[in-house]
């Protein structure tokens, strides 16, 4: 892990971040990045060739089709997640005691929630979706909610820098998932096969992830439910529910707008788009995520590194994401004529103004944590509310003047506005 770390962060971003790789215990947070970083890496690689013999093989219109059922799910999905991930996470570390209890509490919770959110997603599909095919890919792809309930296994993990087994679940499901791909294109099936994939990826997960606890932690019988421990966990996490809400419509509206005020093919040239966007972010994403541990643990010990911490960090991932998303942008067109090919060429102008979003999403991801550690739930309440709010306003302005790049432009203009309170993190001495 030591090699790879040296690999992945260069010498410079590491002393920004930690200083010294032993100094205050900090090497197991950087080895925890590692094996995440490694695994997540080579799924991006073997997702990034499938999706895109995918893209090729489906073509604009079914494409389109499957990329708007995604997004349609997705604005569902916090009704699964019910907002205590953040909550969870920042309890069991400090209360690590009472850890059965905030595991079964919640898992409790995410199953009945799952439960709802499945049933509320179909009866949408019903009303909304005229596309029958649409339809049927919407319904398999809402039995994922149920199984979200596993993910509070993730977070125990996460929680004790663990990574490195959750790192190697999600790469044995990414190469299955891969293999079940392949096949689809080489038999020449549709979308709905794409779907029951999907589904099966998420069945696939869970059971990995109970595997996995079974091997490290034991069985889950030390997780018990309580009515106090569900109140507290609810109370707290509220505003995490439309917080969470929020995020997911100014990150999806703008595919499924497109295809009620353009066309299925527009909502798959700007999915193309995006996947090329934001498939770089993955390592200052993970950076951040593996970082938030030890920004917790620095914030009880010491303020002072707490603040140092949380302000290298936010220079670190700006300054990376800055220069990796201006080299995308300026070799859009190369980029997209060489993954795609001709059939997605509109794709190349969405990808230079879309690239962009990638690095305030990325930014917008540090001020939330920043502001869930601070406590400032209000604040990052009203700051989603806003940012959906106007994402969706802008949206329904620039899609009609300008089509899919009106898109492009409004999801950029509304992460900017997502990240004001970054500013703030900019003023920490």
């Amino acid at each position: 892990m030591n090699n790879a770390r040296k690999i992945i962060l260069s010498s410079w971003i590491y002393t920004k971040l930690v200083g010294h790789w032993n100094k205050d215990g900090l090497k197991k947070y950087f080895e925890n990045t590692g094996w995440a970083i490694l695994s997540r890496a080579i799924s991006i690689i073997i997702s990034f060739f499938i999706t895109v013999y995918l893209v090729r093989y489906l073509g604009p219109e079914n494409y389109g089709q499957l990329s708007y059922a995604i997004s349609f799910v997705a604005l569902f999905s916090i009704f699964a997640s019910f907002g205590v991930d953040n909550i969870l996470h920042r309890d069991i570390i400090k209360y690590p005691e009472k850890r059965g209890e905030y595991l079964g509490t919640a898992f409790v919770l995410k199953l009945l929630t799952g439960i709802f959110a499945t049933i509320l997603t179909v009866l949408s599909a019903i009303t909304l979706t005229d596309s029958d095919v649409s339809k049927l890919v919407i319904f398999l792809l809402s039995g994922t909610f149920i199984l979200q309930a596993f993910n509070v296994i993730n977070t125990e993990f996460q929680a004790d820098v663990k990574l490195k087994y959750t790192s190697i679940i999600s790469l044995i499901t990414v190469v299955i998932l891969s293999l079940l791909k392949i096949m689809v294109i080489i038999f020449s099936k549709g979308i709905i096969y794409l779907g029951g994939i999907m589904l099966l990826e998420a069945i696939i997960n869970a059971s990995l992830l109970i595997y996995i606890h079974f091997y490290v932690y034991g069985n889950i019988k030390t997780w018990f439910f309580t009515k106090h421990t569900a109140y507290i966990l609810m109370t707290e996490s509220w505003p995490f529910i439309f917080i969470a809400f929020f995020a997911s419509v100014y990150t999806r509206i703008d595919q499924v707008m497109l295809k009620h005020l353009v066309n299925t093919s527009s909502v798959g040239l700007y999915d193309a788009a995006v996947r090329l966007g934001e498939i770089w972010g993955f390592i200052p994403s993970l950076i951040v995520a593996s970082m938030f541990t030890a920004i917790i643990n620095a914030k009880k010990i010491n303020n002072t590194e707490y603040r140092k911490r949380l302000l290298h960090l936010s220079f670190v991932v700006t300054v990376v994401s800055t220069i990796i998303a201006t080299f995308i942008a300026i070799f859009s067109k190369n980029i997209v004529n060489f993954i795609y090919g001709v059939d997605f060429e509109a794709s190349a102008e969405i990808l230079s103004i879309y690239v962009f979003s990638t690095i305030f999403l990325i930014i917008g991801s540090i001020v939330q944590q920043y502001l869930t550690i601070e406590n400032k739930r209000m604040t990052i309440f009203f700051l989603t509310l806003g940012t959906a709010l106007l994402n969706i306003s802008l949206n329904f302005i620039l899609i009609p003047i300008y089509g899919i790049i009106g898109a492009a432009w409004a999801t950029l203009i509304s992460y900017i506005v997502l990240c004001y309170p970054y500013f703030q993190i900019l003023r920490i001495k």
